[in-house]
């Protein structure tokens, strides 16, 4: 977790296929990521693509409140 609360994998839990197929892998990623969250009943969290070096490519993070 990072300062702002933010969740992020420390590594791409799919790293051997990555370097050559990085779309395909990063938005199968934050499928799963998307999948866990609906399961979990988390509606409070989601998953977006944010890629960071030496980092997983999905990022989750608190949605933000509904302005008035």
């Amino acid at each position: 977790e990072t300062p702002s609360g933010e969740i992020r994998f420390r590594n791409c839990p799919f790293h051997a296929l990555v370097q050559d197929h990085r779309d395909l892998v990063c938005n199968m990623n934050l499928a799963l990521a998307d999948g866990i969250l609906d399961g979990l009943g988390e509606g409070s969290l989601s998953a977006r693509l944010d890629p960071q070096p030496g980092q997983c490519c999905v990022a989750i993070s608190q949605d933000e409140p509904a302005g008035p």
